[in-house]
């Protein structure tokens, strides 16, 4: 799919989080959201981090981008007693600054546990020191780590495991090939032992249609996300789990 032109002038402040809900299967209810980062023009125009992400690189807004969405979503989350994640990158995981911000913006939240970081498999696997560093930074702060895309590259997940994560989310693909291919059988139910036995929670991600969800049933899985729930919305009044 090609990457749209932006055309319109913008800033920073027009980066707003969009909210995907996680479903608890066992109750059908949302679990928690994912906070994603949507880009919304002066002309309405909304347009993905893959579609923005060079702006803000050119315009060197990088170590900026992360503790903006935070500071968003820490203020919508306030008064709502639900849990929230956004996601991080490799650079935000050195950045310093960054850590400061959430630390201390932290220690006067309302129920701090309630928020994690997403950080991408690759991303972990690659810098395992430096998410080592952050982990122990701010833990104390009641902040939790999620590990995204797992299954979708190869590296140590036994190590990812000996680390204090809140959970896992399993990349979209392995649970449509579970059944058709058998060295992605033993590698998720590999993934779900360890998982239950490390006592982290297992999300199925990518989950947009009521095949690939009866498929996710199957397993002892249990919380989901995809656009058979909801896709990505301004308001997570709206965006409910409507199974």
């Amino acid at each position: 799919m090609p990457i749209r032109e932006i055309s319109e002038d913008f800033s920073i402040e027009d980066i707003v989080p969009y909210f995907q809900p996680i479903v608890d299967l066992n109750s059908q209810g949302v679990w928690r959201y994912e906070c994603l980062a949507r880009l919304i023009t002066q002309g309405d125009k909304t347009f993905l981090p893959s579609e923005f992400l060079y702006l803000i690189e050119r315009e060197q807004h990088v170590n900026s981008l992360a503790a903006n969405m935070f500071v968003q979503c820490a203020s919508y989350f306030h008064d709502v007693n639900i849990p929230w994640n956004i996601n991080i990158t490799a650079k935000d995981l050195e950045n310093k600054e960054l850590t400061h911000t959430l630390i201390t913006h932290l220690a006067s939240y309302p129920t701090p546990e309630r928020v994690s970081i997403e950080v991408s498999a690759s991303t972990a696997l690659s810098n395992p020191k430096s998410l080592t560093t952050f982990i122990e930074k701010s833990a104390h702060a009641g902040l939790g780590v999620f590990v995204d895309n797992v299954g979708s590259c190869p590296g140590n997940i036994r190590a990812l495991m000996n680390l204090p994560i809140r959970g896992i989310k399993l990349a979209g693909g392995l649970i449509k090939h579970y059944d058709q291919q058998e060295a992605v059988r033993e590698y998720v139910d590999y993934l779900l032992s360890l998982c239950e036995r490390h006592g982290v929670s297992t999300i199925a991600e990518h989950v947009e249609d009521e095949a690939h969800l009866e498929s996710v049933k199957r397993l002892p899985i249990r919380y989901a996300q995809g656009y058979v729930f909801s896709p990505p919305l301004a308001n997570v009044r709206s965006a409910k789990a409507r199974h």
